[in-house]
């Protein structure tokens, strides 16, 4: 958009001063919400160049899928072992951030009996939305986002199945090795007895469900949390990555979906206290089997085939456009 301005000066004159308008000066504004620039993004053609115009501070959804699927490729050119390092790292954030979740909201427990929701949610706020803005901001390896960048990037071209599954093995493995260095220092902190309440309920309640209760309990965690990662790709302020980090993050954790990084934190902090109940084949069975599953299936479906379609080279294919 472009509008002329006509600055002004004073000049003096015998009844006092006068404007005189100077020379036309046409400048370029940056329209902050406007139809114009989401026509690309919203047309449904399926087109593959997400040069959509931008609005200032925020990606339209095309370019968003563009960047996320350039995000992926970049993680599949990563080495396995820098992969690794990387995941170590984004397990670690896990665990400090599930000792700030376990200290606040669990130990509130005059709200939780007058106000059972918002106890819920500030269990939900305070702690976990930190780790994803932590992983953005820093740079780590989280399998759980990896799930729908990968999956874009193989869907533009821009990496193969082989790369794909060696990022998902490494960011898994990763994970797993940071969590357990992070329940190594919880255990370790001789803070164990402020998170007491929150492992006894956490990790019951996460291997109570049935497979099929807990798989599509997963599914639902990741779509949210894939959400929060995609609107952090189209926001181009630190404010606006942690709002979108809170939105997901903290929507998921209040309803009581399953995240299997998280769990992998929660649940053997249950089996190594003793929880009665909390077992490791409970948690292998019950929970991060079907949850890591369910949360492959957001990732890779809900989000990237989705988005594929409506942006990328699957919707060129399906809609023949």
């Amino acid at each position: 958009m472009q509008a002329t301005l006509l600055p002004t000066r004073l000049l003096p004159c015998k009844q006092g001063v006068r404007l005189l308008a100077a020379r036309p000066r046409v400048v370029r504004i940056a329209a902050t919400a406007t139809p114009l620039a989401h026509t690309t993004a919203q047309n449904g053609s399926g087109g593959d160049n997400g040069a959509a115009p931008q609005v200032v501070g925020v990606l339209p959804p095309a370019a968003v899928y563009q960047a996320a699927a350039n995000a992926g490729a970049a993680k599949a050119a990563m080495p396995f072992g820098k992969t690794v390092l990387l995941g170590v790292v984004a397990g670690a954030y896990v665990g400090l951030c599930a000792a700030l979740l376990m200290t606040v909201g669990p130990n509130c427990p005059g709200i939780g009996q007058s106000n059972p929701g918002l106890a819920k949610y500030i269990t939900a706020a305070i702690g976990f939305p930190f780790v994803l803005l932590m992983i953005l901001v820093c740079g780590a390896e989280l399998f759980t986002g990896n799930t729908a960048m990968l999956p874009a990037a193989v869907y533009k071209v821009k990496a193969t199945v082989q790369q794909l599954l060696k990022n998902w093995v490494g960011s898994y493995l990763g994970n797993a090795l940071g969590c357990a260095l992070g329940c190594f220092l919880l255990l370790n902190s001789g803070l164990m007895p402020q998170f007491s309440n929150a492992i006894n309920a956490i990790s019951v309640t996460k291997i109570s469900y049935s497979f099929k209760e807990t798989f599509i309990k997963a599914v639902m965690a990741n779509w949210f949390v894939v959400l929060a990662v995609w609107q952090a790709t189209a926001a181009q302020t630190m404010g606006g990555m942690f709002i979108a980090c809170l939105s997901g993050i903290s929507a998921f954790v209040a309803i009581g979906l399953e995240h299997c990084i998280a769990n992998m934190v929660f649940v053997p902090l249950g089996v190594i206290t003793d929880v009665p109940g909390v077992t490791w084949s409970a948690f292998f069975l019950n929970n991060l089997l079907p949850v890591t599953l369910g949360n492959i299936v957001a990732r890779a479906l809900c989000m990237a085939t989705v988005y594929s379609l409506a942006y990328g080279s699957l919707g060129k294919k399906v809609w023949k456009q």
